[in-house]
């Protein structure tokens, strides 16, 4: 009985000494991001009027637009999806979760044909095997 309180007193002094943990990297000030936004809703604005301008148009036209706002020209992402499946490849996804197997793969990798298809006969091969193993016993068990 003894025990179970003490824990339960310590539970309690962490759940209060975390409450009042404070990240000051989390504040921020409003009108600061405001500011921000403001000078993109400018931006933004003056490009719904003129919707066939380009960036380096932009720059000659209205650079006022375009101070303190940094743009990056390219377009490459980490998002990009992957066409392989995780920690294993698809025939092992397919051969030892069976139907399951094969529709993760099938929404994971984007229905990607190679990888379904490898799935696919992991599955058939999968079944194969576990059907004459359930109907085959050469124990007699």
């Amino acid at each position: 009985m003894k025990t179970k309180v003490t824990f339960l007193l310590f539970l309690m002094s962490l759940i209060v000494s975390t409450s009042f943990a404070a990240n000051p990297d989390l504040d921020f000030k409003t009108v600061t991001v405001e500011d921000e936004f403001a000078k993109v809703n400018k931006l933004e604005e003056y490009l719904a009027t003129h919707p066939n301008m380009t960036l380096e148009q932009v720059k000659q036209a209205k650079p006022e637009l375009l101070e303190g706002i940094d743009l990056i020209s390219s377009t490459n992402t980490n998002f990009a999806p992957t066409k392989d499946m995780p920690l294993v490849g698809g025939f092992w996804w397919g051969c030892c979760l069976g139907v399951v197997g094969l529709a993760l793969v099938y929404f994971i990798t984007d229905h990607d044909k190679d990888q379904v298809r490898k799935a696919f006969w992991g599955c058939v091969i999968a079944t194969i095997v576990w059907g004459v193993g359930g109907f085959w016993n050469p124990f007699g068990w």
